[in-house]
Parts: structure tokens; C-alpha cells; sequence
């Protein structure tokens, strides 16, 4: 989130297996009447599952997983109302005969060499640490689906862990143990998920959920607390947390540093992050990954070109909740503004930021894109109002990374919030043209300037010296 991941294509495939031992054999679903169901088993470190699911009268014939997945479902089975018989994959996908009264399927994944071949958490990656296992898969990689099911589809999944491991997921629980509900979309994209020896906790009264992989951490108790400060962060900056759950995992790694993350949504929320084995308490204090990644699950996943507005969004905001929550210091926010906005500047040949997806103009020119409406807003509502107000809107009204909106809702959305409509004047601007920006002037009114020493002098003389404070007004967190 960073992070919608593009999908890896595998070239390998597997030999035919003999049939799953009955410890790991799935017990099969009723036949539903409202959606997709599934029954899974897995095998110890979730190196193979058990997979039966139903599905609903009229379903349409063509099945298949995540690309990547493909080659790794075997002996796949279907019951349309004459007892099970073998499906023939063709073109990486699996037909269904017919599904007049609703039918069934059966499989098995073998999940631990998808992982292996793979490497990669859109798709599936492994993790093992002494005797301890774990593979980590989005359910689109291991649930065999309908291809052209319509979107909105109710489907729902329970998970039987192999004994002394644990199964998380980013999809929202119902409630019930190891069961989770979501529904397809456009791309069917669902959560990180994972299987094995996982050590599981909860935080703010179980909003956030972390699992982490096998593998040791030097202080896994601040690691602990640096989730949790993240999550009040975005929670103050919102007014509540963007999401009812979120999933974090945790990938112990080389080094002592926090690493990459990614953010997924898709019927629910989820955040993959690599932390180093070595991490101490101030590796944590310095970290601004994830509460970027954190930020990304309080915008829908955007239908078109709009890339630009999912990273810009989270490269703005990320230093302005850290900064209110006493995280971050202003002089930093504003040192790092001075040299990232520049970045975000259109350059020769650009078309506009729906139209224009260098690095640049992705991640800066997006924050360039959210820091004028936030002045704009600002300006004609006297300080009554502001970006926050319109970020909050979208919330409110479900805008979170487990929907899918198309970007006019977002704007509409948010101009409501504000009584003013910035949002959708600065897009028609700059979505499809370069629309320069004077940054030098920028900044001149803000009274934010380089004070040749590395630092940062402020204006307070300076005629939006008052915003650049309300801007960032500390609001400690506990």
C-alpha cells in the first residue's frame, strides 16, 4: 500500500499426488443458497490443505485462483448432483459441467511448494525458524472460485489448523472461531493470510491483530508497542481507526531496521511488514512504514488510474499523524516536505496524474495533490474546515481499503465534508494536465524555509504562518 501487488505468474507445476491423508481431509460444506462456502484443513505448517466448497445454483462454469496458484491445486473434484468426478483444468482454469441445483468441489493446495516457488506474499511465501513453519497466502491463491461471479457475491471460509498451529486472516471474522465472510469483487483480492506457528496478539481492545512468523526478535515487546503507538496515531488523526480490524504480520528478518511493507484490502485489511531480528526500542521510535501502510486502509481501493491519490494520500498524511501525536518533530515534517514535494513537480512530457505514473509523480505528486486542498479548504472556510475533514468523511461512510470505490465518490464525499469543492476543482486541474505548481511560493507563505544549516527556519510574519501550526498541532497519545 504501498501496495496492491501485481500477481507472479509460475511456470511450475506439480506431479499428481496420491490422495490426502484423512487427517487433513475437509469436511464438506452444505450446499449454500445465498453465496460461496468453504471447509479448510490444514496440514501442520500449512503445507498442504483440504479444501471443500459449494456453490450456489447457476453458478457459472469456469473456476481458478490467484495467478500463481494454478499449478498447485490437484486432484480437483466436483459433485453437480451425480456424486464427485475429476475436473480437467484447461487454460489454468477448471469447468464445471453444470451447476443447475448448486454443487461442489473438493481439492487439495500444496501450499508449502506454491510458497516455496513463489517467494512472495501476494502469492504465497514459507517461513521456518528451528522446528517452527509457517506459509503466508491470501485466500485468492488457495479458495477455487467462479471466474465471472457478479460482484458482491457473499462467500465464507472456516479454517481447522493443524494441531499446536494457528491460522490468521485480514478477511473480517464473523464471530464465529477461525470463520471469515467477505465478498467478490472486481479482482477477487482478499487479505494476507497465514498458516503454522504463528504467535498471535491483540491490541486496541482487538482492532489490530498480530501474528509473527517464526523467527526470534531482540524486543518483540517493543515491537509490540510500536504497533499499537502506530494504530492510536492513525486512530487520532481519523477520529476512530479506519477499519474494525486489521491483521499485521510480522516477518522476523535480517538486520536491525524496520523493512518493507505492503497493505491489502479486499473484504477486510491486512499488512505485511518485515522487522528485523535486531530491532531495539529506537529502531521502532523512528519508523514511518507503518503508519504509512496503516494510513493506506482508510481509502477504498480506487477503480482506474489512481494510484497517484492511494500513495500520495499516505505519503501526506503519514508525517502529519505522527507529527500531532507527538511522534515526529515539525521541524522534520516540513524539512522532509521541503525536499520530497519538490519531487512531485510535473517534468517535461507529463500528462497529469491520471495519466503521468513515474515514482515522482505517484507518491509526491500525489502528496502535492493533497497538501494545496489542504491550504485550499482551509482558505475558504476560514480554518474551519480542512483535508482532515474530508479524509474523516470517507471514512464514515465506509471508504475503507476493504471497499472498492470509484474516485468521483471519493470526491463527492469529501467535498460534502468540507461545503466547499476543492477536491473536485484541484482534480479537474491536475488529473489530466501538468499543472504546474510555484512551490517557492508555496512555502513563502506557509514561512517555512531552509535555514542553510540542514535545518529549518519558520516565519511567523508570514501570511499562512497560522495554518502551518494548525496543521500540525501536537495531540499526544497515550
Amino acid at each position: 500500500m504501498g501496495a496492491r501487488l501485481a500477481c507472479l505468474t509460475l511456470t511450475l507445476a506439480l506431479a499428481a499426488c496420491a490422495s490426502p491423508p484423512a487427517a487433513i481431509q475437509a469436511k464438506s460444506p452444505p450446499p449454500s443458497t445465498r453465496g460461496w462456502m468453504y471447509e479448510v484443513t490444514a496440514g501442520p505448517g500449512g503445507e498442504e490443505l483440504a479444501v471443500e466448497g459449494s456453490f450456489p445454483p447457476g453458478t457459472l462454469e469456469e473456476l481458478t485462483v490467484e495467478e500463481g496458484g494454478e499449478p498447485f491445486l490437484k486432484d480437483v473434484e466436483a459433485d453437480t448432483g451425480a456424486g464427485f468426478g475429476p475436473l480437467a483444468a484447461r487454460h489454468l482454469s477448471w469447468f464445471l459441467p453444470t451447476c443447475a441445483n448448486g454443487c461442489r468441489v473438493r481439492y487439495r493446495v500444496a501450499l508449502g511448494a506454491a510458497a516455496r516457488a513463489a517467494g512472495h506474499v501476494a502469492v504465497a511465501r514459507a517461513h521456518a525458524h528451528a522446528r517452527d513453519r509457517a506459509v503466508e497466502a491470501p485466500p485468492s491463491t488457495w479458495l477455487l472460485r467462479p471466474v465471472r461471479a457478479p460482484i458482491g457475491t457473499p462467500m465464507r471460509f472456516h479454517v481447522t489448523p493443524a494441531p499446536g498451529d494457528a491460522f490468521v486472516s485480514g478477511v473480517f471474522p464473523t464471530g464465529a472461531k477461525d470463520t471469515y465472510e467477505g465478498k467478490a469483487n472486481a479482482s477477487f483480492q482478499l487479505p494476507y493470510s497465514a498458516f503454522g506457528r504463528l504467535r498471535v496478539h491483540e491490541r486496541l481492545n482487538g482492532t489490530v491483530q498480530i501474528a509473527v512468523l517464526p523467527g526470534r526478535l531482540r524486543d518483540e515487546a517493543a515491537m509490540l508497542t510500536w504497533v499499537e503507538t502506530s494504530a492510536k496515531a492513525v486512530a487520532a488523526f481519523y477520529g476512530r481507526f479506519p477499519v474494525p480490524r486489521l491483521l499485521v504480520v510480522v516477518r522476523p528478518a535480517d538486520g536491525d531496521g524496520v523493512g518493507f511493507g505492503t497493505a491489502i484490502g479486499g473484504s477486510g485489511a491486512a499488512i505485511a511488514i518485515d522487522v528485523g531480528e535486531a530491532c531495539a526500542p529506537a529502531d521502532f521510535k523512528d519508523d514511518w512504514v507503518l503508519v504509512h501502510e496503516m494510513i493506506h486502509t482508510a481509502l477504498p481501493d480506487l477503480e482506474g488510474p489512481h494510484h497517484w491519490l492511494e500513495e500520495g494520500l499516505s505519503t501526506y498524511v503519514e508525517p502529519l499523524a505522527r507529527a500531532r501525536a507527538g511522534l515526529f518533530g515539525e521541524a522534520d515534517l516540513w524539512k522532509d516536505w521541503l525536499k520530497g514535494m519538490q519531487n512531485g513537480l510535473p517534468q517535461d512530457g507529463d500528462r497529469g496524474l491520471d495519466v503521468t505514473h513515474t515514482w515522482g509523480r505517484t507518491y509526491w505528486g500525489g502528496a502535492l495533490f493533497c497538501l494545496l486542498a489542504d491550504l485550499e479548504i482551509r482558505s475558504r472556510t476560514a480554518g474551519r474546515r480542512s483535508l482532515d475533514d474530508a479524509l474523516r468523511a470517507v471514512v464514515a461512510h465506509g471508504g475503507s481499503i476493504a471497499e472498492s470505490w470509484p474516485i468521483a465518490r471519493v470526491i463527492e464525499v469529501g467535498d460534502a465534508a468540507t461545503g466547499v469543492p476543492v477536491l473536485a476543482e484541484l482534480y479537474a486541474k491536475m488529473s489530466t494536465s501538468p499543472s504546474p505548481v510555484d512551490l517557492t511560493d508555496v512555502w513563502r507563505r506557509l514561512g517555512v524555509a531552509s535555514d542553510g544549516r540542514g535545518g529549518i527556519a519558520f516565519d511567523d510574519a508570514a501570511p499562512l504562518a497560522a495554518v502551518r501550526r494548525a496543521m500540525t498541532t501536537s495531540r499526544r497519545i497515550d
